[in-house]
Order: C-alpha cells, then structure tokens, then sequence
C-alpha cells in the first residue's frame, strides 16, 4: 500500500455521512450510494503522486490534499457525485471494513474514544501562519485574525465531534468539519463566497482555545507607508487611515469633555445648544464609524430636547444613566484604541448583515404587530429552532403612514418567503427554509431568495415536545440572573423570549390606571409570574382572548409562548401565543393570541373596544422597562439616588472638594458591604468619578436583578 493510499484512508476512516454531505450535498451523496448500489466502484492506480478509482466510465483523481481537491472526468466542476462514491470506495476498501463503515454513518452509533480526536487536535494546532496566510492571503487572513478577536467571549468557537472534529461558530452560523490534512481540507456546511478565511478563522480560534495566541497580521500597505513619513505629497493617499484614527480621538476627547459639562452644569439646567452639540457628536461619531456610539449620542440629544420641551417621557435620571453609558463606551473605546483595536462589539455595525445559513428547519410561535418610537410599524414573526435551542425572528416593517401597509392585514398577505402564502400559514406549523439568511442578533432576511417549504403539521404534544418550556419561575428568574453580562455587551433580544409552562392560569383582570391587562401565571410551587399586555391599537385583540379565558382557562399543560422583562420590581411575561399539548394532529398546535378568532365578548371586552387607545409602541416590548431599587440592597438604593440629584443639580468648583469626599464616604461604605470595585472608581477627578460609581450602580443592578437602564 502507498503512502498516499494510507494517508487518505487515514482521513476517509473519519468520514461519516453529516462529512459527505459537508463534502458535497445531501443529494450527491445520496446519488452515489445508489450508483454503487448499480455497480461497485474500483481502485485502477495506485501510485506514490496519486490515486485513480473507477466509478463506472468516469475517473476519478486523489492526491495528498484529500478528497476535497479530487479531479473526475466527467464535465461536472467541483465535487460530484462521482467524487464522492469515490472517496466511499476507498473508504470500503481500507481499513474500515463495510460493516464497520455503515455503522459508522448509522444514526446512534457509539461514540469514538476521546483521545480518537488527540491527533486533528495536533494537526490543527501544529499548522503554522504561514500555511493560513498562504491559504487565504493576507488581507483573508488579517480579516480572520480581526474576527477572532471580535468574537463573543460568551458564545466563542464551539468544539466538538466524535469520529472528526466539528468546528462552529454562532455568528455567522457555520460549522467546518477537520477529517485531517491541510487547512484546506475543513469543510463548511453551508456555502460560502470565500471559504479561506472561514477556514483560518477556525484554525486560529482553536489555536486560541488551546492557548496558542495567534500570531498578528502583517499591517496593511497603507499602515507601512503611513510610518515611512515620505512626506507630505506621498501621504496624500493614506489621509483617510490616518485622518480616521485622528477624528476617532478628537471624538472621543470632545464627547467625554461633553458628558462632563453636562454633570458640571446639572441636568436640570440644560440648554438648547448643548442639545444641538449632542446632535452634531452623533453625526460626528458616524461618520468616524462609531456606529454604536453614534446610535447612544443620538438619543442623548433627543432626551435633551423632550426635556426642553418637558415631555411626559422626559427624566433627568434617565438621561444620566445614558450619559454614564456612553461615558462607559468612550472608555472602553479609548483603552480599545490605545491597544490598536476597534472590537466590533465596542464600534457598532452600520448596518445589520446577514450571513448565508443554508438549511433551516422551524416552529411557527405566533406573530405581534407593533410601532416604534422612531415612526415605523410592522409585524414580526417568532420561531423556534429545535436544532440550535434558540429563537429566531423575521420582520417585515414600513415607515408609519406608508400607504398600502396595515401590520394586521399583513398576517395574511403573502410572503414574505416565497413558497409561503402568508405568516398565519406559518404559526403552529414545520417551515424549512432554504438558502436562509441570518443576522448576529438572530433574526431571518425576509429576502425573496429565501425559499420556504410548509411541512405536515404535526400533532400538538409532538410539537410542544420540541421546545424547551420553563416550568419553575424561580429557576427562570435565576437563570436570567446568571445569563446578564456587561453594560456595554451587545443586546441579544432573542434570549427574552422563552416557553412557560404554568401550573395554573389565574383570573386576568384590566388594570384601568395603567391601561394594562395582568394576566397571572402560578408555578407548581406556588410563585406568580405575571404576565402584562399594555393597551393599544395592536393589543386589543390579544386581550379581548384573554380576558375571555376567565370563563374557559386553557387546559392544564397548555404553554405559553411570552417575552420576559424587568418590570420595576419583579419579572414580567408579555403573552404572545399559546401552544397546546393536547389534541389529534389535524388541530392547530398555536393559538395565536394577537390574530386568531375570539370567543363572544365579555363586559370587559366591550369597554374596550368602545376606548380609545393612547399613543404607544404597542406589541410586546413596548412598555417601558424601568428599574427600582427594591430588589438591590438599601446602600445601593440609597448611594443611586445621591449620585442622581448631584447629577441633577450639578457640581460646581467649589461644591467639587465636598462632592468628592461625600462619595469616597459612600465607596467606604460600599466596600464593607462587599462592593470593593467602588474604591478605586472614585479616585481621579469628581466628574469622572461621579460617572464611574454610576456606571458600577448600573452593573450591580442588571447582574443582581436582571434589568437594563435603558433600551439601544
């Protein structure tokens, strides 16, 4: 046997069928088995530089790079099917003898022994720089150096596989698979414009995860010729870099100097123009392509103007939560920038991109209408990925007053993939979604090039088995608690949704002060979580089916499909479906709360819909979600709201010695109660110290009670 033979065998020995597919397709693969099935396939040569296997009248060429680099004779580009019925034929005729070879592909086979993995694990590890940047180029492999250190520390390459390594990354949804060989030899299970630089990327992100630090990209051309000092003429061509890295730090320098007027002056005190410099910082920070910062400064300024005007939704201690906030990001963005880094998590996204996932198989959860403070409306739809555990989204939005666009007659217009006759075909039924596209927040393209496939519906226990409800408020509640991260994470709004299986449903009463229906919710052991639909044009019809649920309570194991958030001081269930574990597979497994017929009205009912809704957001998450100290500890409580009304009523020079030494007196105490982090934040000047201990107050609240002080 040569060399080559036993080094292809050595990787075909760890293919199994999810390789083949990654190889090709799931088709092509399913194609060459029944063309072995016909006629077996035959090793013609087998020589030193290469191997030939006859697969009917076509040839097929192996060469040390493995089968992803196989050449066939027949007028197909890439991998064929020929290929692969090929690489099969090896496999059959090596080491792994046929039966073993079934096995192997047979679902529920026995895992291999860890250490099978131990030498992919040195390979990957042993493959030099070198080898990455010859594989994708420089500019590839300074883009997956980049993305590396952007990724999520909470959610980083995923590790796994028993009879070859599986590597996956979240953002974008992609996962290779690493049977031996070269770089080039990790195959993706989705198709990708340029393949090389998803390939290095996972190479230096298990090198990361095993505690090899990847060795920096080399600096771009303009970089180099930028420290050359040519002169002026010569640089004219690197202005945009350099000019960039300048405006970033003006920038930074000018909004903090801001942020700190504004806390000197009070905000109770504020001025039009200060209104109008927040306005120009925002375009500013666009500009600079700080898009995350842009978005915050953004709604500073527009704070500032509702406080001029005193509007309703105006509060002073809002806005210096925000200013804390973007202080915090500027920080973090100048300790970023003098490390010679810009972490996309830190500059923001221009915009959203979505990235190609392939195949994606679904739950229909329910759809909710809504508006948005910025003057557009739309409809949203929620899923359930049984495969990933995860929730997804896909919505459809227009500016408000756009004609034509009603988000309630939009739950029954067509789209908004093709091969879907409307959203409401999608609610309680299997959807597949080919060629599906997936932004990092998790929501799907609503793009006509996503094709969607209706499958049978299934019977309601099957398809509430598919989901993972929560059935214990207190473990919710922990378990959001455990999940909260920095003030300046990313928001991930899918992760507030979650399936609750209730003990009981209680009796659902309307709370005419707030203009919200309570709906309560009791767990076996005697907790109630309430869930709360605020009134509007969009809610009315979800709490007409509520409230008529007094005298007809769904029955016992119904789940309910919600959105949780932070209510003041405790959690709060905003309803949108219900799923049903009971009933033959012809009956619908969702009622969808905000769309499906309801039952004769009640007396509640009636009132109101004879009331005419006040101005709001609408749908779920449109209520405000503010953050009481009643669940922090009293010292907490008590040194927010000190450090909210000398924010509002500002600090002068010569209140500053007496302000200062007031909050070294609060870290003291802080400190005894545990909270040590506040020493060292209220050292430097009183501004900033101000800004800091706010900025801690904040983190203590969301990892203690789980709430956000405002919303991006």
């Amino acid at each position: 046997m040569s060399p080559l033979r036993q080094q292809l065998l050595d990787q075909l020995a760890r293919f199994d069928e999810d390789a083949f597919v990654a190889l090709a397709n799931r088709g092509l693969f399913r194609r060459a088995l029944k063309d072995l099935e016909k006629q077996a396939g035959a090793l013609v040569d087998d020589r030193d530089d290469g191997l030939v296997v006859a697969i009917a009248e076509q040839r097929v060429s192996f060469d040390a790079r493995g089968p992803a680099h196989a050449r066939c004779t027949c007028p197909a580009s890439g991998v064929c099917q020929h290929v692969v019925a090929a690489a099969i034929t090896l496999q059959r005729l090596g080491a792994v003898a046929p039966a073993a070879a079934d096995a192997a592909t047979a679902p529920g086979a026995p895992e291999a022994p860890a250490d099978a993995l131990a030498p992919l694990r040195d390979a990957l590890l042993a493959l030099p720089a070198k080898a990455l940047v010859a594989h994708a180029g420089r500019a590839g492999y300074r883009w997956a150096w980049q993305f590396v250190a952007d990724l999520d520390p909470d959610n980083p390459l995923q590790i796994g596989g028993s009879a070859h390594l599986v590597l996956g990354f979240r953002r974008p949804r992609v996962s290779l698979r690493y049977m031996g060989g070269g770089v080039e030899n990790l195959l993706a299970d989705v198709e990708l414009a340029q393949i090389e630089k998803y390939r290095v990327a996972a190479v230096l992100a298990f090198q990361l995860a095993h505690g090899r630090t990847p060795m920096p990209p080399e600096p771009s051309a303009r970089e180099r010729n930028a420290a050359l000092d040519l002169g002026r003429d010569h640089a004219l061509a690197d202005l945009p870099a350099a000019a960039l890295r300048e405006s970033r730090e003006r920038l930074r320098a000018r909004t903090a100097q801001l942020i700190g007027e504004c806390l000197e002056l009070g905000l109770a005190h504020l001025s039009r123009g200060v209104c109008e410099r927040f306005a120009t910082l925002a375009t500013w920070s666009q500009g600079a392509e700080y898009h995350r910062l842009a978005l915050l400064l953004r709604r500073i300024a527009d704070h500032v103007e509702q406080l001029l005007e005193r509007a309703g939704g105006a509060d002073e201690h809002l806005l210096f939560d925000e200013l804390t906030l973007a202080y915090g990001l500027v920080a973090a963005l100048e300790a970023a920038a003098a490390r010679g880094a810009a972490p996309v998590q830190l500059v923001g996204r221009a915009r959203s991109s979505y990235a190609s996932v392939g195949t994606l198989e679904l739950l229909g959860l329910g759809a909710w209408a809504w508006r948005s403070g910025s003057g557009y409306q739309g409809l949203t739809l929620l899923f359930w990925s049984a495969d990933e555990q995860r929730f997804h989204a896909c919505t459809d939005a227009r500016p408000e007053g756009q004609r034509g666009f009603d988000p309630l007659a939009r739950y029954k217009a067509a789209g908004p993939w093709s091969g879907l006759g409307a959203p409401a075909q999608a609610t309680g039924r299997r959807l597949v979604l080919t060629d599906a596209q997936l932004n990092p927040a998790g929501r799907l393209s609503a793009a006509d090039s996503v094709g969607a496939t209706v499958l049978p519906a299934l019977a309601p226990a099957d398809f509430a088995a598919a989901l993972a409800p929560q059935a214990s408020w207190a473990a919710l509640a922990q378990q959001r608690r455990d999940g909260q991260r920095s003030l300046l994470a990313e928001p991930e709004p899918m992760q507030d949704w979650a399936v609750l299986r209730p003990e009981r449903f209680g009796a659902a009463r309307f709370d005419a002060n707030r203009q919200v229906l309570v709906w309560p919710l009791h767990d076996a052991q005697g907790q109630t979580l309430d869930a709360e639909l605020a009134f509007s044009e969009f809610t009315r019809h979800a709490i007409t089916r509520v409230e008529a649920m007094n005298a007809a309570p769904p029955r016992p194991g119904t789940l309910l499909v919600a959105r949780l958030r932070q209510s003041a001081d405790r959690l709060v269930a905003e309803p949108l479906s219900l799923v049903r574990t009971e009933g033959p597979a012809g009956q619908a497994a969702v009622d969808a709360l905000h769309f499906d017929p309801a039952p004769e009205q009640g007396l509640v009912s009636r009132w109101l819909a004879a009331f005419k809704p006040r101005a709001d957001s609408g749908g779920p998450g449109a209520a405000e979600t503010r953050l009481t100290p009643a669940l922090l500890p009293a010292l907490l409580g008590e040194f927010r709201a000190a450090l909210q009304r000398r924010a509002e009523r500002g600090i002068s020079s010569e209140q500053a010695p007496q302000w200062l030494a007031q909050l070294e007196a609060w870290a003291k105490r802080a400190g005894e109660a545990g909270f040590t982090s506040f020493g060292p934040a209220v050292a430097g000047p009183v501004v900033v110290a101000t800004l800091r201990a706010n900025y801690l107050c904040l983190q203590f609240e969301r990892l203690i009670v789980g709430a956000e002080p405002t919303q991006e």
